[in-house]
């Protein structure tokens, strides 16, 4: 199983890709990103992890799948360097999520760890400060 992560799950894993048919925007909030259907959206930047079923639950508990946060979908990604679609697990934006928040403002170009988000978010300093280390 094949899991793509958008936002505070990434770490910089070598496999990447773009989800389309998506936004990733800041809901209500700008400390973690969601993805939501939007067929004109511009997509987001994802990382692709090989996962096991335990870990999968593991991540469904993180993502608070129970309560409505996230929900698990599926969707097709097109791999950065064979450029193939790949059907992988991803979570999107839940109801509880939609409920809780009044307005959502889209991630610059779909990128979580973009400097335009970094700078958007007050972290660029930290992500330099990490660099340097």
């Amino acid at each position: 199983m094949r899991l793509a992560v958008y936002g505070t799950l990434r770490r910089g894993f070598d496999e990447t890709g773009k989800v389309e048919g998506f936004s990733l925007v800041f809901p209500g909030t700008k400390s973690f990103p969601a993805l939501i259907k939007n067929e004109n959206g511009k997509g987001a930047k994802v990382e692709v992890v090989d996962v096991t079923e335990d870990e999968l639950v593991m991540y469904d508990m993180y993502e608070s799948t129970k309560n409505g946060l996230y929900i698990r979908t599926t969707a097709n990604i097109i791999l950065d360097d064979t450029k193939e679609k790949e059907k992988c697990w991803i979570y999107v934006a839940g109801p509880l999520l939609w409920q809780s928040s009044s307005m959502f403002t889209e991630v610059p170009d779909g990128d979580w760890l973009s400097p335009k988000t970094l700078v958007m978010m007050d972290k660029v300093y930290e992500k330099e400060y990490q660099k340097e280390l």
